[in-house]
């Protein structure tokens, strides 16, 4: 009787575990049981069966969507179409190269449930990551707004002052709370932040003059252009509406600096009316570029248009384009880079 793949890995790790003496349940319609391990993050013997890797003491089946986050990788392709192989020395971390993925809530990171949006301490982008490895050991479901009495409750694991707390990327991903995406600090980063928000006392709307962060519907006040304007948080460039009245313009998505070196980002980046490139149109200039962001990769020699991201979706091509990590002076952007 012809067993198939399936069939073949299941006898395999079987005979594996009895070889070594590890203990394990039944497997049943050829899922993997309770498996101890203590081999965190190793995949096959002797740690776990082959196609199962260790997470918190027990063997996990390295299903596609599961191997997308948290799971062991050296380079991109090991991991989900939509995700990346991150190393946390990038962030002064610790521990293997794990599969990764932009987000802008905790939700994108579903189906794998222990994950989190994380925002590095430097601020910049969103990351999602396994809750334990990012200081968040307990994970809910909750979404952004619910009431909860510990952290466990949130599907962010944050619990704050019996609300759970949320990043985000735009109102859009608060809509459900009927918040708003406002700038934080030391909230849901040791940084600064955007996070869902009960709405502020600040009437500022998108690109009014302001006096300081108080004065803004969003809760952030920054230079543009030499003087001090209201704006608001997005993924990309093409989120950010033309600037109004007098000052009308194209405007980009930009990392802005804030605090103690942190970063967010905001539309900010003021640019020429002739500035509409997409990503990926090979460029001689920043000004060409929809984003202001006329790049070189390391392997090409041809300089393109990139962007800032929260996702594959703002890369445009994503057969040739991915949002990836990219050092941009005190933080770690993603940026659209070619796979």
């Amino acid at each position: 009787m012809d067993l198939g793949v399936a069939g073949r890995r299941l006898l395999l790790g079987l005979a594996t575990l009895a070889l070594l003496g590890v203990g394990c349940e039944v497997l049943v319609d050829g899922k993997l049981g309770s498996v101890p391990c203590s081999d965190e993050g190793a995949i096959g013997p002797p740690a776990c069966p082959e196609g199962a890797f260790c997470r918190d003491g027990t063997c996990i089946d390295m299903l596609p969507t599961e191997r997308a986050l948290g799971a062991p990788c050296t380079d991109h392709e090991d991991c989900g179409a939509l995700d990346f192989c991150l190393d946390p020395a990038l962030f002064d971390g610790e521990g293997p190269r794990v599969c990764a993925r932009a987000c802008c809530t905790s939700s994108d990171c579903d189906p794998v449930l222990d994950a989190v949006c994380w925002i590095p301490d430097g601020g910049g982008s969103g990351l999602c990551r396994v809750g334990r490895d990012v200081g968040r050991p307990e994970v809910g479901t909750r979404l952004s707004g619910a009431t909860c009495a510990a952290p466990g409750d949130c599907r962010s694991g944050i619990c704050d002052e019996g609300a759970c707390v949320d990043t985000c990327c735009s109102d859009t991903s608060c809509a459900t709370s009927g918040a708003a995406c406002r700038f934080t600090t030391d909230l849901v980063s040791a940084g600064s932040a955007w996070a869902c928000q009960p709405v502020g006392q600040g009437e500022g709307r998108y690109f009014d003059e302001c006096a300081g962060n108080a004065d803004c519907a969003s809760g952030l006040c920054v230079y543009v252009g030499g003087t001090r304007r209201c704006t608001i948080p997005c993924c990309s460039s093409d989120m950010c509406p033309a600037a109004p009245g007098d000052v009308m313009q194209n405007v980009g998505c930009a990392e802005i600096t804030v605090g103690e070196g942190s970063t967010v980002r905001a539309c900010a980046r003021p640019l020429p009316e002739h500035s509409f490139a997409a990503v990926g149109v090979p460029c001689a200039t920043d000004d060409a570029c929809r984003s202001g962001m006329c790049v070189k990769h390391p392997e090409q020699t041809q300089r393109f248009c990139s962007d800032v991201c929260c996702s594959e979706a703002s890369c445009g091509d994503v057969s040739s384009f991915g949002c990836r990590p990219h050092s941009t002076g005190p933080s770690w952007a993603l940026r659209c880079e070619p796979k």
